[in-house]
């Protein structure tokens, strides 16, 4: 049920809600915007209409306008954006400590806002909090692909894991990069997008993390050693078994700090022209 309430004192009957309504289910009812009951299922749950309201007048899904953070005055300046965003950098060293909790639970509550199609919000987010449980993982991991290298089981196009396995008995984890953190985020395949959802959601967490101090690092190793190797790598993370689009992204406080950002001019941009 969509629980879509007017105040009637504040409603000002300015239509916004009714015209930016994505699947065009709002309409006013006695100049009051209305959602009728056999249209609540086309909702999208985007709640647009209650982002729009000027007056604060609608709340929906028993989410109140004065609970959610006003957009005028809080956004940071474009500098500021630039700034994040050419200053993110991958990290490869972290500091061996536990990232308070409460900090992750924000990044994990803000990565789960990022826009999915059709807003389908399917997406679950497995994160390993603690560092003992994070080395468990990697041991883990690690002892399969030795097994795998004893038998003889490593498929050519994985070869490369040879070597990373020989670096890890020289106490060198080039998998994991000793991060005390990681964070998966999977989805099923019957979505219209599953793995642009996954991305959206990693970037979002990736450039929030970065905002305080942590590092992060998007890591195809990991995913690579996990679903190739270890078998029971999904009941290993809580991954519900119809989850096969999935990426990881390590995370911790970094143990190196990057003093300026540099400029990539180098890639390719194509101006389309009729």
């Amino acid at each position: 049920m969509l629980n879509f309430k007017i105040d009637t004192e504040k409603c000002i009957q300015c239509g916004l809600c009714v015209n930016d309504c994505p699947t065009s289910i709002i309409h006013f009812d006695n100049d009051i915007p209305s959602i009728e009951f056999s249209r609540e299922d086309r909702c999208l749950r985007c709640m647009h209409c209650l982002a729009i309201c000027p007056t604060g007048a609608i709340s929906i899904f028993n989410v109140q306008p004065e609970d959610c953070m006003q957009i005028k005055g809080n956004l940071p300046s474009d500098d500021q954006l630039e700034t994040l965003m050419r200053g993110r950098r991958s990290v490869r060293r972290f500091k061996q400590e536990n990232v308070d909790k409460e900090l992750i639970d924000r990044l994990l509550a803000l990565s789960a806002n990022a826009p999915t199609a059709k807003n389908a919000m399917q997406l679950q987010f497995s994160v390993v909090d603690d560092i003992s449980i994070m080395q468990k993982i990697s041991d883990h991991t690690y002892r399969h692909i030795a097994a795998a290298t004893r038998e003889h089981r490593i498929p050519k196009d994985m070869a490369h894991f040879r070597a990373l396995s020989k670096a890890h008995e020289e106490g060198k984890d080039i998998i994991f990069r000793n991060a005390p953190h990681m964070l998966v985020v999977s989805s099923p395949t019957t979505g219209s997008s599953p793995m642009f959802d996954i991305a959206i959601a990693l970037t979002h967490f990736d450039l929030a993390a970065t905002n305080t101090g942590l590092g992060s690092l998007w890591c195809g190793f990991a995913i690579q050693a996990l679903s190739r190797f270890v078998p029971d790598f999904k009941k290993l993370l809580g991954v519900p078994e119809n989850h096969n689009a999935m990426y990881p992204v390590l995370f911790g406080y970094p143990d190196v700090k990057y003093q300026r950002t540099v400029d990539r001019n180098f890639q390719k941009i194509h101006r389309v022209t009729m």
